[in-house]
């Protein structure tokens, strides 16, 4: 079998697939999805379902949130290519400074948010002209990393059945208090600071946050800044569930292919044979979905030392924590709405009221794919 790659800048990516398979063209036969936009070229018929094309045993081989979040009503659309997950890391410096205990690397020991707090609040100061703060998100403003803290306290949908409607569901009761968590460490504790997702890791690495929710892609840049810093399991609330976030890329097959079965067995190869998946991971050390190449991680004493063990703790992670994003045809619409409503909260607008007027406009927006 022969496979021609094409390759564009990320922005351009989806913009391509938007023009060329909206356009039904059958030129392309095999395309990334991300995890979150699954139902919503499903909805717009882009993509083939590959359940009859993939074996039992194939899709076994996968983790059960991984293999969940490309089902849509049932039919398998595509097939995880890798996944994520999200950890407390913290500035030992900082922490030695105050002489405040770090967080421990024992998953059943983990730190409730509210014992997070609680130290943030020690962790914030000013330093030489230089504000200090205890907290901050990689992923400011963003749903991948700040849904877990309602999913922790009981959220379990987000938009109804039908993908319709998300009023009661975005702003359920347990939304607003996940968002007014958030809007507290900003405005009321002040342990955060107001700054873009972009600005984030350089201000954990610089040296102006003590605790620092992020991916383990961050570690590079933790490590080249020379930063003393450890890894500690994400946190949940006391009482609640732990969760943590996943989903990366996915493969799909184009439903305008004229090569369907053909495409359909590769995307089944390069996603869950272990050779194909050990060899995915050995390249790019993206989290693997592959159940037997997480067990090899878990078993390998190369991973014993630190930060090389934080692929444990992901391992750990994925299995037995991990929940999707939502899936809704129109998610692309309902992300964008949402991380402005964030940045309302961010910076002062009432949870509950920003999540009401989210919900109205999200609403208007999933008419057009009601069926």
């Amino acid at each position: 079998m022969k496979v021609n790659v094409e390759s564009l800048p990320f922005d351009k990516m989806f913009e391509a697939i938007e023009v060329r398979l909206g356009a039904k063209e059958d030129s392309i036969d095999i395309l990334l999805v991300d995890a979150p936009m699954v139902a919503n070229y499903t909805a717009k018929g882009y993509l083939a379902d590959l359940y009859s094309y993939v074996g039992e045993k194939s899709k076994g081989n996968i983790t059960e949130t991984s293999l969940g979040a490309g089902t849509i009503d049932g039919k398998l659309m595509a097939l995880p290519l890798n996944s994520s997950t999200v950890n407390l890391y913290y500035n030992k410096e900082i922490f030695k400074e105050k002489g405040i205990e770090v967080p421990p690397e024992n998953v059943d020991e983990r730190w409730t948010w509210e014992k997070v707090v609680d130290v943030a609040k020690k962790l914030t100061y000013e330093k030489d002209g230089r504000q200090i703060y205890g907290l901050c998100f990689e992923q400011i403003g963003r749903p991948y990393q700040l849904l877990p803290l309602a999913q922790s306290l009981g959220a379990e949908e987000f938009v109804n059945k039908d993908g319709s409607k998300t009023e009661g569901y975005t702003n359920s009761e347990e939304m607003v208090k996940a968002c007014q968590f958030y809007y507290d460490t900003f405005n009321t504790w002040n342990i955060s600071p107001r700054i873009s997702a972009d600005d984030a890791v350089s201000y954990f690495t610089g040296g102006q946050v003590a605790m620092f929710i992020g991916g383990p892609w961050q570690i590079p840049s933790m490590t080249e800044a020379g930063m003393d810093f450890g890894i500690a399991p994400h946190p949940y609330f006391e009482g609640g569930e732990v969760v943590t976030p996943t989903g990366s890329w996915y493969v799909g097959v184009s439903n305008y292919s004229k090569n369907k079965e053909e495409a359909a067995k590769f995307v089944e190869f390069i996603t869950t044979n272990d050779d194909a998946c050990q060899m995915n991971y050995d390249i790019g050390k993206n989290l693997p979905c592959n159940i037997h190449v997480l067990e090899a991680i878990d078993n390998d004493s190369a991973y014993e030392s630190f930060p090389d063990n934080s692929m444990k703790l992901a391992v750990y992670e994925s299995i037995n924590t991990a929940k999707a994003r939502p899936q809704m045809a129109g998610y692309a619409e309902w992300q964008s709405v949402m991380e402005k409503t964030y940045s309302d909260i961010m910076n002062g607008s009432n949870p509950k009221e920003a999540l009401d007027l989210a919900v109205a406009e999200i609403d208007k927006q999933l008419e057009k794919y009601k069926k």
